[in-house]
């Protein structure tokens, strides 16, 4: 596999950033740039108005992405030199796993490398985001779950020809593609790639969360592991989710705020 490492533009990565931290954003989302930055005041931040608390946290990070450039740039290198070391797997793996030729998709990729701890996707550009100060096995993790949602997306819009917006939030196409990655890593040769005591690949709120009277990864593990081909995990696994979807909606939301 091919993976194009660099260094993220400031402005795509405040723009993300200033996304997370608009008024009707859950804590849970806006909170990891605090912690991660004790330069920026959490309590002070949100006093402001959301037009004065942009300006505040794009001053902040844009004196810390200059004083950072040297830092950033010897991360590009080094995750590219881990990767190096396992990307010849993974066209192998991931074709395996979705019984599909994934060549295409998988040679044409970039990591972005940048502040945000947040770590987004843009489908239509095949690009997603890493955190700079990540550990070499967070990155790697990070990666994994990233490119597990452009193959399966890759799919999913082979099978199913439907909207490409419907693959982001908060639509329920996309709700399933945050949780199956869970999935479909831990019970694949993915997981040999990190490691098989890894505690999160999907959001941390999905471990523990029980619906329909059971937990979500027991079932969506059923329906993995029994399922005829990647195609009939699709179905069943949006199935799942569409019957369960105002339960799964209410507890991500008390889990997020």
């Amino acid at each position: 596999m091919y993976l194009k490492w660099q260094r993220k533009n400031f402005e795509d990565d405040i723009d993300f950033i200033l996304f997370h931290q608009q008024d009707d954003i859950p804590a849970w989302w806006r909170k990891p740039l605090f912690k991660q930055y004790p330069e920026l005041n959490y309590e002070y931040c949100y006093k402001l108005t959301q037009q004065d608390r942009f300006e505040y946290i794009r001053k902040k990070m844009s004196e810390i992405a200059e004083n950072r450039k040297t830092e950033i740039d010897s991360a590009v290198k080094k995750f590219e030199q881990n990767w190096s070391a396992i990307s010849d797997r993974i066209n192998d793996i991931y074709t395996a796993v979705f019984c599909e030729n994934c060549e295409i998709i998988l040679n044409d990729m970039q990591a972005l490398v940048g502040l945000n701890p947040v770590c987004p996707r843009n489908l239509s550009e095949n690009s997603f985001s890493v955190y700079y100060k990540d550990s070499d096995r967070d990155v790697i993790e990070t990666v994994l779950h990233e490119i597990t949602h452009f193959v399966w997306f890759y799919f999913w819009q082979k099978y199913f020809n439907d909207d490409y917006e419907e693959y982001d939030h908060p639509h329920l196409k996309w709700l399933v593609s945050e949780i199956v990655v869970e999935t479909i890593i831990r019970n694949s040769e993915l997981i040999d790639l990190i490691s098989s005591d890894t505690k999160y690949i999907a959001y941390s709120y999905f471990y523990g969360m029980g619906i329909n009277g059971e937990q979500l990864f027991d079932t969506m593990k059923k329906l993995f592991m029994k399922r005829k081909n990647m195609k009939d995990f699709m179905l069943s696994s949006y199935k799942y989710c569409k019957e369960n979807e105002k339960e799964l909606r209410e507890k991500i939301q008390a889990a997020e705020n």
